[in-house]
Parts: C-alpha cells; structure tokens; sequence
C-alpha cells in the first residue's frame, strides 16, 4: 500500500466525515489520552515528594482529565467511524492542545514551585537573623 503524502496538505484529509483505512495510530493515541486522564495521579505518585511541588500541582491537571475524556471519546468514535466526530481535524487539535497544555502547565509549575521556594527561603532567612 502506497501512501500519497501530498494528501496530507488537502482540507479533505482534515474534514472527511469518515475516514477510512487502517488507523494503527489510534492505539498509540487511545493510550495517549489514557495517560492524559490519569496524569494527575501520575505525577503525584511518581513525582517528587516535596510538599511544595505537591501544592504547585495540586489545581493544574483538572483540565488534563477533561482533555483525556474527549481524546477518547474522538479516538473511540473514530474507531466506530461516527460521522463527524471521526473527522482526523478534531483528534489533531485536540492532541495540539493536550501537548500545549502540557508545556504550559509544567512552565506555571515551576514558576510557582520556585516562588514558594524563595518564599520559603526568606522565612528561614528572616527567621535565623531574629533569633
């Protein structure tokens, strides 16, 4: 099977109700967004103890859950092949969003977690020059 990689450039390969032919990338993103859903849980059972880190991360992944929820569902549609919702458009953008996502709640992660040091840090400071 020849795959005509010119396609990738047309509005049909986005927007096509139904898209047909193998889709092996499905299992790689149905775990994807597997992963997504339990990230939270992830991050706290294998992240860093620190009680810092922990309430630095404690409100960001709501938002993952819900994006693993509708990744599956899309996967799951495609692997149905619901019209609409198995269109390749939807599955695109919202892997583009979970990675977005990804990158700007690991950068408010540690912009916090580093404010919460240096907070921590000048109580020390303060507290060891009164005593």
């Amino acid at each position: 099977m020849q795959f005509d990689f010119s396609q990738l450039l047309t509005a049909h390969y986005f927007f096509d109700r139904t898209p047909g032919g193998d889709f092996l990338l499905g299992y790689f993103l149905l775990g994807f967004f597997i992963l997504l859903f339990f990230a939270r849980s992830l991050v706290l059972r294998f992240g860093p103890q620190d009680k810092y880190f922990r309430k630095s991360i404690r409100k960001r992944f709501g938002r993952f859950v819900a994006l693993g929820v509708v990744g599956i569902l899309l996967v799951a549609s495609r692997f149905a092949e619901i019209p609409l919702f198995s269109m390749r458009i939807w599955l695109y953008l919202i892997l583009l969003l979970s990675i977005a996502l990804g990158a700007w709640t690991g950068w408010s992660i540690y912009q916090d977690y580093q404010k919460r040091l240096r907070s921590v840090y000048r109580e020390k400071k303060k507290h060891a020059h009164s005593s």
